[in-house]
């Protein structure tokens, strides 16, 4: 199972250096440049976090932690346009709070 798997209505272009995230439930399209495209390759090819910084770390001058680092902020970032699968396999359920009755 990939690091990061994308919702079925995310679909990722990577044929040019910049990368393209098309929503197709909202009729959005996502631009990445090229080190998050090349992040985002890496993550949809790799089962683990150290699998994917070694790989990383092969095309990049940063340290693991950095690595890390950029990987858990490319999926934070999707993570809050809905673009992620969930453990699942489903988008991941967003929570909505309540307000508390007086």
């Amino acid at each position: 199972m990939p690091l990061i798997g994308l919702a079925e209505h995310a679909v990722f272009d990577d044929t040019d250096d910049a990368g393209l995230i098309l929503d197709t439930r909202r009729g959005v399209c996502l631009s990445l440049n090229s080190t998050a495209t090349y992040m985002l390759r890496t993550a949809l090819a790799c089962d683990s976090v150290p699998a994917a910084v070694a790989r990383l770390r092969e095309d990049f001058d940063a340290d693991d932690a950095t690595l890390a680092a950029g990987l858990a902020g490319l999926a934070d970032r999707l993570g809050e346009r809905s673009l992620l699968l969930g453990d699942d396999g489903r988008p991941p359920r967003r929570r909505r709070l309540r307000r508390a009755e007086r």
